[in-house]
This record gives C-alpha cells, structure tokens and sequence, in this order.
C-alpha cells in the first residue's frame, strides 16, 4: 500500500487492546532493556525486531484497519509448531465463506488454494501491515508511560502530539493522532492501538478519520493445522544447484504436472520468451518424488530435463549486482487465472 493512499484514505473509530508481555529474571537483561527502551526505537527498526522475534514464537495476533470510507481489513494469524495460517479480507481473492482466505506458510513456502510459492531462502508471513505502522509511528512523536507490571513486561509508549516535519513531508492536514504501542523486552510489538484525524483538504471543516489495532495474544501456547487445500497443491521446490548450472527443482507431492506445462524463467542476465516457438516446457510429466533441471542452453534460452543432470549448459544462473537487478524467478505460465507454482531464488551469502 502506498504510504500517501494510506494516510489520505482513512476513517474509523478504534478500541483499545489492552495485555502485558514477558519480562526477564535477570536483573541485569531488565537494566539493559530499561536503557533500550527509554524512548521508541525508529519504525524500521522497531518493524525488524517486531519480525525477527516473531519467527522464533508460536503467537495468534489480530489486526484490523478501517479507511475513510470505513471499509475494514482483518487479518488474523496463527503461528506454530507446523507453521503458520494467515487469515484476511485483504490475503487473496479466492474467499471463504466468512469472507476470508487461508494461507499457509511453511517457512519456506506460501500455498493458498491457487499458488504454491516456494523461496529456499525463506518466506516471511505478513505479521503486520508495515507501511501503516510506519506511517503512523513516523508522525507521531512519543513518550514512554509507566504501567503496572503483571506475569510479563512491556514498554508502553503514548503520542498525540504531531511530528511536525513528517506532517509538512505528507503533506496532510492533521487534525488530530493518538497512537499507543506496547512492546515487549524481546523486542516484539505486543499491541498497537491508533487514530487519525485529517482534513478532507485543505481549507475546509470536514475531516477524516482512520483507525488502527494490532494485539499479540496466546504466546507460547497456540495450535495451528495445514488447511486441507495445501494437500491438493502442486508442491514444486527448487534451488540452486552448487556450481549455478541449473535450478534443480523437487516436485514434493500433489498433483502431476504433466508433459508440455509451459515455464518461464528469468535471472539477471535474461530471460525466456513464452510467446517463443522454442520456449520452456516440461519434456515429461513431472511426478511427486521426481527431480528435473531448468539450465540455460542460449544466452534467453533454456530446457528441462527430467530425472538428469544437463552434461552441457551455455552459462551460470547469475544474481543482482545490487536490488535494482532482477533476481532468479521460475513459474509455471499458460492459461488465464494464478499460476499453480512459482519458485524465487534470492542471493545467497
């Protein structure tokens, strides 16, 4: 969502989370936690320790977000043992009937009931909406408020003063903020609550209002099963193989996909056409248990081969220079509607 759109287009009343979060017995981690958190870290900063922690813990956490015209995003999440299930208005188009799509994410993986997204470098659930909680951090200026202490420590920090700079860069009105984060001594958010008023423009009375709530609940103690849809995706995994020759992909269960499935791939350095009559395509069906190999045989032009190492490949798999370049990216084409797999290779260290 673009930041400008997000803080224009707001509108809703908000309700207050309220919850405690754990603290530590070390009297010395709660000194240096004290020192750390005497002021609010920087959104980006706040948003990577909010991620990094959330990784290593099984939690449930609910957020909602109302615009201007007071439509609602809810996205609820639950983290486990076995992985995460992503629920929310805003996730996907293929919905539920209670208005929201599943997605599952293994760690690695992202299937819904169209897409199987695989990246052996890791994928990251949507934990927060980041560019709310950036935009709202960022025109806030905050103070730390002392709360009672119960089985958990937080850090709570209030603002309804306006950052007068981040005001003039938005170039918004603001009439009024109020905004309160409660973050945990391991570095999470625990619960965000915030509202927005702005001029409708510049020179007039009517205002606009946007709401938003987040709040880490059930740590440590949640359970979470796959969907049963993740059992009818086509499971498709790749990497690189160890010399860059070839992208190695393992079909790891559900359906075949079967002979002539048209790919396109893409690294740095080019891509293949899928408008080619010489384009990519499956030689033989590809089966649950088997291997087969994407490898450049033209400088846009690649095959598979199915079962076999290719003795003979024209060039490596090459990465960025830097994030301006394109990265390796491996999906299935044809037809109208999602595409049932997809594979992205990041660099590697």
């Amino acid at each position: 969502m673009d930041r400008r759109q997000f803080l224009v287009g707001l509108g809703g009343t908000t309700a207050v989370l309220a919850g405690c979060t754990g603290g530590a017995d070390d009297p010395k981690e709660s000194t240096e936690s004290e020192g750390k958190y005497s002021e609010l870290p920087e959104a980006e900063e706040l948003l990577d320790q909010h991620y990094n922690a959330l990784r290593d813990m099984a939690f449930a956490s609910e957020e909602k977000f109302v615009n201007r015209d007071s439509t609602l995003t809810d996205r609820t999440i639950r983290r486990g043992d076995t992985g995460t299930l992503v629920k929310g208005n805003d996730v996907a188009p293929n919905i539920n009937s209670d208005g929201k799509q599943r997605v599952w994410f293994t760690g690695n993986a992202r299937i819904s009931r169209e897409t199987h997204r695989f990246n052996p470098t890791g994928i990251t659930p949507p934990f927060t909406d980041r560019t709310v909680v950036t935009s709202l951090i960022e025109l806030t200026t905050f103070e730390r408020v002392d709360v009672s202490e119960d089985d958990e420590r937080v850090f709570v920090f209030e603002g309804t003063e306006i950052d007068e700079e981040a005001e003039q860069e938005s170039e918004l009105n603001i009439r009024s903020i109020d905004v309160r984060i409660a973050v945990a001594e391991s570095g999470y958010i625990r619960s965000m609550d915030a509202e927005l008023t702005t001029a409708t423009s510049s020179d007039a009375d009517q205002t606009a209002s946007s709401s938003y709530e987040y709040e880490v609940s059930e740590v440590g103690d949640v359970t979470v099963s796959a969907p049963a849809f993740v059992d009818d995706a086509v499971r498709i995994e790749g990497d690189l193989s160890e010399d860059r020759s070839a992208i190695v992909l393992q079909h790891a269960g559900g359906p075949t996909v079967a002979a002539d499935t048209e790919l396109v791939v893409q690294d740095n350095e080019g891509s293949t056409n899928p408008n080619h009559p010489n384009g990519l395509a499956f030689p033989t069906a590809f089966e649950s248990g088997d291997e087969a190999y994407v490898y450049w045989t033209a400088a846009n032009r690649a095959a598979i081969s199915v079962g076999e190492e290719p003795s003979d490949v024209a060039r490596e798999f090459a990465f960025p220079s830097d994030d301006r370049g394109r990265g390796i990216y491996l999906a299935e084409i044809g037809g109208p509607g999602p595409k049932r797999f997809s594979v992205r290779i990041d660099p590697q260290e």
